[in-house]
């Protein structure tokens, strides 16, 4: 029986060593840089992010356009290059008031609910044309440009982590549970998700100044996207309603109030990852770094009805993020294509199935060098039955 006890006692034991953990978020990581910065009491400049302190008209409380809420810890916070970047405070709650669309019939939430406050606070990019130019003429708020954040992950691991998820909750809380007026018959959001967001790691970054997307010190591995589907439908224009933004569509209130595979709602558990957009990543070890790109700007400005209807707003300016997670699972041995710690069969059927295949983050990939060949098969056979 004591054997026995002992046994239990080290299995949990190597099995709390080796589950997966939040390396960024949960009041871990920090951001490192962005190329956009918001600078309090200045004009607002391209690649700018948005203005950092606006007033919720429901609770009178001070909410901040931050990078992305993945840190959690008091006090103002700086990036690699001592620029101001925000307040870290996020501990506490925040009490959303439902919009009348959700307390009513059929979806019947209650009058309001608790959600953590880095949720419900915006990290808003400044990626668009505002509507008209120095001479107050309309423009068609085209992209300026890509706006990129670079974060740190939890530091307590100076080798780095294996990253096995990187989560972005790409909409607005605020806007589509919790703002409502007489003129909307519907949730929206006057701050548009973002159309796609591109995801790079680093196991190394000299220069927190640099583009991750050139480079060479990081590796591209993979796109979330409102085309694909991996980035919510957030905003959309309804003709029939006559409102300025878009709004929430019925779809997204269906997913919100159970219409998804768990059956949940979204007030019973909004951390819930079902509720973020989640990219797989395999193979990439050692990762210090991860960074986020958005090249397209917001879905308003590639909704081409809301563009023709000419029925926009400064605000639709902005591309809206709202908390970045990145999840490290074992490492485990060289040659574990499947991530399942031992290097056997499995792992050599993949190579073979996908063997030819080119891409970044291709699946059989061992060497990550963006194709499947000899090269990676023999990095599965040479440490075939370890781990097992």
């Amino acid at each position: 029986m004591v054997r026995y006890v002992v046994a239990l006692s080290l299995v949990s034991a190597i099995v709390a060593t080796t589950a997966a953990q939040v390396v960024l978020g949960d009041g871990k990581g920090k951001v490192r840089a962005v190329n956009a910065l918001a600078d309090d009491g200045r004009p607002e400049r391209p690649l700018q992010w948005s203005r950092n302190n606006f007033q919720d008209a429901t609770n009178l409380e001070f909410f901040g356009f931050y990078p992305a809420y993945t840190i959690q810890v008091p006090g103002i916070l700086f990036d690699a290059f001592g620029n101001n970047v925000g307040s870290g405070n996020d501990a506490g709650h925040v009490t959303i008031t439902t919009v009348d669309s959700l307390r009513n019939p059929p979806f019947n939430w209650p009058e309001s609910f608790i959600v953590p406050r880095f949720l419900f606070r915006q990290g808003g990019a400044y990626t668009n044309e505002n509507g008209s130019d120095e001479n107050g003429n309309g423009t068609n708020r085209d992209l300026y440009g890509p706006v990129w954040i670079k974060y740190e992950l939890d530091d307590s691991n100076p080798n780095g982590w294996n990253v096995v998820k990187v989560q972005v909750f790409a909409w607005d809380v605020r806007d589509l549970l919790h703002k409502s007026s007489a003129t909307k018959t519907r949730p929206f959001s006057d701050t548009a998700a973002p159309q796609r967001i591109d995801i790079y790691v680093a196991q190394n970054d000299p220069d927190p100044a640099s583009d991750p997307q050139t480079d060479p010190n990081w590796t591209f591995v993979g796109t979330l996207s409102k085309d694909d589907g991996t980035l919510p439908n957030v905003c959309q224009w309804d003709p029939n309603t006559g409102n300025t933004f878009g709004e929430c569509p019925a779809a997204t209130l269906e997913y919100l109030n159970g219409n998804n595979p768990l059956n949940l709602k979204f007030y019973q558990d909004p951390t819930n990852e079902i509720w973020y957009s989640t990219l797989q990543v395999r193979g990439q070890r050692n990762v210090r770094y991860v960074a986020i790109v958005i090249p397209q700007g917001n879905q308003y400005n590639n909704d081409p009805d809301l563009r023709a209807s000419n029925r926009v707003a400064n605000s639709l300016r902005y591309t809206n993020i709202t908390d970045v997670r990145v999840i490290a699972g074992p490492a485990g041995p060289e040659g574990d294509v499947n991530g399942d710690g031992c290097v056997n069969d499995s792992d050599l059927l993949i190579v073979l199935f996908n063997f030819g295949n080119t891409g970044s983050g291709v699946q059989g990939d061992v060497n990550g060098d963006g194709v499947v060949n000899d090269s990676d098969l023999l990095v599965v056979l040479f440490n075939f039955g370890q781990g097992c």
